[in-house]
């Protein structure tokens, strides 16, 4: 499995596909800040204004446009700067119910804007150093979702399914969107990518999931999380010098080679204790820890409560 894939798999998300309005101007609607949540915004027709909390700049969308707000921020769409806007609780009450979908109609006499809405909810979100680096906005302009393959035909099949409920109809939404989220970090790995040298910060780390050599070391690292891997170990691996690799992973990724391995080890061990069948030992075994103790330690100083806690309170979250 690639280190993408795995990740995901251990954050557990779960898509919905919440509304596809058809709002006619003026229109705004305000959506407050949701933490455990990440909201998506798909324009098929029409144009509008997004602000997010927190950002002196609106960012323009106009058809094709694809966004994401990973992080749940608060924010305001709107067909223009001064048009009023509404809660979205008070939208939705207002808008026409199918079984499991709103379709929002609002009616102000202009012209008329149609986008695909739902959201990306993560089960495992405060353990995953991967969620937390993700940045608050990821911007796909129609340009640049062009050159994602099979971008375009998700959304239109997410529009096709907002239709009246057909057996199967809630599941393929689910599906959908769990697809849409992998396209979307697809699409921003091609965009840091591109930009290279000028990535900062948060799309450090998806970059390093693209780069050929340091990819090579997530891999080692997320297929063999139990052993004891030391940095001249894992340059080795990859042909490299141990200054040169230690060098090297910081500038891509961000975050330093045995950091990321402590932080793996973390994350994998939260995803097998909210599974009942394994001990402290031995899962502590499984990530790399010499004895239950030495783990209990470790994962209480990077997680802020001990393992047994923590399983206490995920007991039987996984699906």
């Amino acid at each position: 499995m690639d280190v993408l894939s795995e990740v995901l798999t251990t954050v557990r998300l779960q898509g919905a596909l919440q509304f596809c309005p058809a709002l006619s101007a003026p229109w705004g609607v305000r959506v407050d800040a949701q933490p455990q949540w990440a909201f998506f915004y798909s324009l098929f027709r029409g144009s509008c204004y997004l602000e997010i909390d927190g950002s002196e700049m609106p960012l323009p969308l106009v058809a094709g446009d694809l966004v994401m707000l990973a992080q749940g921020t608060g924010h305001t769409l709107r067909d223009g700067l001064q048009s009023p806007t509404i809660p979205l609780e008070e939208m939705v009450r207002n808008g026409s119910a199918g079984q499991a979908l709103k379709t929002l109609q609002r009616d102000g006499g202009g012209d008329t804007t149609t986008l695909v809405s739902g959201t990306f909810k993560f089960e495992n979100r405060r353990t995953s150093h991967f969620l937390s680096i993700l940045p608050r906005l990821l911007y796909i302009s129609a340009e640049d979702g062009h050159n994602v393959p099979g971008l375009k035909n998700t959304l239109q099949l997410l529009v096709d399914e907002s239709a009246p409920e057909t057996p199967g109809t809630e599941i393929i939404r689910a599906r959908l969107t769990d697809v849409l989220f992998v396209q979307i970090l697809r699409a921003f790995i091609a965009q840091v990518t591109k930009l290279s040298q000028n990535c900062k910060g948060s799309g450090r780390l998806l970059r390093a999931f693209a780069d050929s050599q340091i990819s090579q070391a997530l891999t080692l690292i997320h297929q063999q999380p139990q052993r004891r891997w030391t940095l001249t170990e894992l340059a080795e691996q990859l042909g490299m010098s141990r200054t040169s690799f230690a060098v090297r992973f910081s500038q891509v990724a961000g975050i330093t080679p045995l950091d990321y391995v402590r932080k793996w080890r973390i994350h994998r061990a939260c995803d097998l204790l909210q599974q009942a069948e394994h001990s402290l030992d031995e899962i502590a075994e499984r990530v790399g820890y010499e004895s239950g103790a030495a783990f209990s330690k470790a994962f209480k100083r990077e997680m802020g409560i001990t393992p047994g806690l923590y399983r206490r309170k995920h007991s039987g979250s996984t699906t």
